[in-house]
């Protein structure tokens, strides 16, 4: 036996009890999940069993892995069998007579799958003319699950050649080389992928004169082994997308054929890891683990957002009892006091107030311990979704190595936090904008050797990756040792683009000049190739990373470097938030962000020349009257109050505070998209609720970015604005100032003109004293409801005929029912879409105009 198939006999024997205990548990499944567990577990051992040449092992194996409607006991008897039979592998005679093939043979026959249904393909040794024609010999539920693991087996090898080419052959690392490209050409030949196959043999073999001594770990073999995963990668993409498998092997197999052969492109020298190296993720093996679907965990957290919203609301329901035990305990004391304490009246309000009391503290504990119930589940779903950040910080050790290569240049990378776990739709999301950072800091960062010759550095530049967890965020940082960004240098490239004048430009500190490369369009590169110098990218960087919820800084210094630090939620789905008055209208702050809140009078508040500062400790923080940036119409000035709270906000590295009129507390929510009609709503990243209210939740980077004066235009003054009523003359009756805006600025564009209330009273009174064409109405208002508001209406001759619509966030069928009871037209739930509101409104005033 040879030293290659004593291993992979050696492998097979040690995962095998393994791999049956997990085609065991996936038994007690159903469906989909069943079948994916069951062939994720007996396809590489019946892979690993035609390789040993045991083809009645892999006959029975392949027949168990899909024999998925076969009865349970069928299937049991089929894995005791494979498991003896693994057994009486690594106990067999000498004569090398183990297991009788006939025999299981027979048995994956009796299970329903013939047994040449999916047979394992002998790799090829020659390229036949139709191997770019993928005929798929395995199962279809399979497929995808066969391709997901060679996608993960890449990754890894990607990782563990980098680490490799910094050991210099530790043997360890070039066993677990072996094995992960070894499977790769197993379940590539059983799958029928005749190309990967081809290649990662060649692979596995030159890896095998790295594990015999016959060769040594160099920069060249490096080279060529990551190309030839990217020739496999491409592979997969192929197959993944059922199309024909067109990728050209014959450049990357004849060096692996011939490692000798030069290259077609010579890539430059470049700097190994700086420090101790990664360690590699563990090699792929068989675990007691069970693969879900992402979509089934995202599935999960919204249930958990559903009951933490639905604890919320009972926890409001809670502090309305709580306010009515009050009362009546108050009414007691009072009536005690006037007719006596034995009154029976006095007597009954007691036995009230008790039976309040005791379901109240019922209530209250119950909340309690659903609060701890919904965290604990609330923590173990998240835990679903995290991954390592690693994953993207191993593809960027590759890039900088390439582009470094590229450029003549010579760059190191060090890593740390790389453990650090993320929420996998932020990591996904990450993706493009970090590599942008990355390539910029090799690209206009790390210099030429040659000039860092001359400024007396190390001709190997650095580019640090970092991540680390702060609270409820995650900081992820790029920084290089290169030359810096002179920020001269920026505010006369910003002038000579048109996007500042002279004069804006010199009164410019280093901070505002660096962030000029936020700027669509800005760029300082002296060329334009294939790396640099186009103009775009650092502006899509700094949105992709606000629209998750992040923000980005940055600190340089001529000569020595630039630092790029990114601040990131840990989720996007469930967070907490600081809740405030603002304008009259509730306001949710993400509460990561928040560094204080604090109550201050007026004469607190500092002039300066271009705003008003608070001083906190030493430090001049700026303050931004946060009902003016949103919008909002205030109930009074800061001057008029006497008092009012300022919340103390970071974002990135600066820091801001925000005028709010009281602080409400905290509060943990799930954040939701908002709909097309407050698409335009300024400064605001999103809604929640808390108890029966919907509340804005501010965007943090807009309002600082507002607060400079800069991209973000003015928030409208709600003062009352007239069109030429072109379209018909429209009374919006909405409680929420925000959505009554965005209703009356969308409704006013369209040509109507409008005049808007605040709830269903003030919306009766106007309409008593004003003629309207058509009437659009929330329904949850205060003093009067949309129904109460719809009923009065529907009384006033004038308005019998005129058309009512309601625009609500209940949905249920009851609450559509009682709208149209009432005497509603059209009834449309929210989030709605603007144009949804003025096609209904010009349908039916088309109507009544017929």
């Amino acid at each position: 036996m040879s030293s290659d198939s004593a291993e992979l006999y050696e492998l097979f024997l040690a995962l095998a009890p393994a791999r049956i205990e997990a085609a065991r548990a996936a038994l007690d499944l159903d469906g989909a999940d069943r079948a994916a567990e069951l062939a994720a577990a007996l396809v590489p051992f019946a892979v690993d069993a035609a390789l040993l040449g045991a083809e009645g092992v892999s006959a029975l194996a392949r027949a168990a892995a899909y024999a998925v409607d076969v009865e349970r006991g069928e299937l049991d008897a089929a894995l005791d069998t494979l498991e003896s039979s693994a057994e009486a592998l690594g106990h067999g005679d000498e004569s090398g007579a183990r297991v009788n093939e006939t025999e299981l043979i027979e048995q994956a026959r009796s299970l329903g799958v013939g047994v040449a249904e999916a047979p394992v393909a002998a790799p090829a040794t020659t390229d036949p003319s139709d191997d770019s024609v993928w005929e798929p010999t395995l199962a279809e539920d399979m497929i995808a699950a066969f391709l997901d693991e060679c996608v993960e087996r890449l990754e890894g090898l990607s990782e563990r050649l980098l680490v490799l080419e910094e050991s210099g052959g530790d043997k360890e690392l070039v066993g677990e080389i072996f094995r992960d490209l070894h499977t790769l050409k197993g379940s590539s030949a059983f799958a029928g992928l005749k190309k990967m196959n081809r290649v990662a043999h060649l692979a596995e073999d030159r890896i095998g004169e790295l594990r015999d001594g016959k060769r040594q770990v160099d920069k060249n073999l490096v080279d060529l082994l990551l190309e030839t995963l990217d020739v496999l990668k491409a592979i997969v993409d192929r197959a993944r997308a059922r199309e024909p498998i067109d990728v050209d092997v014959s450049g990357v197999l004849a060096r692996l054929e011939d490692p000798g052969r030069p290259r077609v492109v010579a890539a430059a020298p470049v700097a190994p890891l700086r420090g101790a190296a990664p360690k590699p993720r563990a090699a792929a093996a068989a675990q007691a683990t069970l693969r879900i679907d992402f979509a089934k965990v995202d599935q999960l957290l919204n249930l958990v957002g559903e009951i933490v919203l639905s604890r919320g609301r009972l926890a409001a329901a809670a502090e309305v009892q709580g306010a009515l035990l009050r009362e009546v305990a108050g009414l007691r004391k009072k009536l005690a006091a006037s007719v006596g304490a034995a009154s029976p009246l006095v007597d009954e309000l007691q036995r009230t107030e008790r039976v309040l009391s005791e379901t109240y503290a019922d209530l209250d504990a119950g909340l309690g311990s659903l609060g701890l119930a919904v965290g604990q589940l609330r923590d173990t779903v998240m835990k679903l979704r995290m991954v390592p950040i690693a994953r993207l910080f191993t593809k960027y050790q590759r890039t900088v190595r390439e582009l470094a290569g590229k450029l003549g240049k010579q760059v190191a990378v060090e890593l740390s936090g790389q453990e650090t776990e993320l929420d996998k739709v932020l990591v996904e999301r990450l993706e493009d904008p970090l590599l942008h950072l990355v390539r910029n800091a090799v690209d206009h960062g790390v210099e030429t050797p040659d000039r860092r010759r001359a400024a007396g550095k190390n001709e190997a530049g650095l580019v640090r990756l970092s991540a680390s967890q702060r609270g409820g965020q995650i900081v992820v940082t790029i920084e290089d040792d290169g030359g810096g960004m002179d920020p001269g240098k920026l505010k006369h490239k910003a002038v000579d683009k048109g996007l500042l004048t002279a004069d804006e430009a010199a009164q410019l500190d280093d901070r505002s000049a660096f962030e000029l490369i936020f700027r669509a369009g800005f760029s300082t590169a002296e060329q334009v190739s294939d790396v640099s110098g186009r103009g775009v990218g650092m502006d899509v960087v700094r949105d992709t990373i606000a629209k998750l919820k992040g923000s980005i800084g940055i600190d340089s210094e001529l000569g020595r470097g630039s630092r790029m630090e990114l601040r990131l939620p840990l989720t996007l789905a469930i967070t907490q938030v600081l809740a405030a008055r603002v304008g009259g209208e509730l306001v949710a702050v993400p509460l990561d962000a928040v560094v204080s809140a604090q109550n201050v009078s007026s004469g607190e508040l500092e002039t300066v020349a271009d705003g008003v500062c608070l001083r906190v400790g030493s430090e001049l923080v700026p303050v931004v009257d946060l009902a003016r940036v949103l919008g909002l119409e205030r109930e009074a000035s800061l001057s008029d109050q006497g008092e009012a709270s300022v919340v103390i906000v970071e974002v990135g590295s600066e820091r801001l505070g925000l005028l709010v009129q009281q602080v409400l507390g905290r509060h943990e929510v799930v954040i939701k998209s908002l709909g097309p009609l407050l698409s335009r709503a300024p400064c605001a990243a999103g809604a929640t609720l808390i108890g029966d209210r919907i509340l804005l939740v501010v965007d943090l980077a807009e309002v600082l970015v507002h607060a400079k004066g800069r991209t973000l235009p003015e928030a409208p003054v709600l003062a009352e604005r007239r069109a030429v009523a072109e379209r018909g003359r429209i009374l919006v009756a909405e409680d929420s100032d925000v959505i009554r805006e965005a209703i009356r600025r969308e409704l006013t564009r369209a040509g109507f003109e409008v005049v808007a209330a605040a709830d269903g009273a003030e919306a009766l009174q106007i309409a008593r004293e004003q003629d309207f064409d058509a009437v659009s109405t929330d329904v949850m208002m205060p003093k009067m409801d949309g129904y109460e508001l719809t009923r009065a209406l529907r009384k006033e001759p004038r308005f019998q005929g005129v058309p009512i619509v309601m625009v609500t966030s209940k949905d249920a069928r009851i609450d559509t029912l009682r709208g149209y009871d009432a005497g509603a037209d059209a009834y449309i739930t929210k989030p709605a879409d603007a144009a949804e509101l003025i096609r209904t409104l010009d349908a039916l005033l088309a109507r009544r105009g017929n």
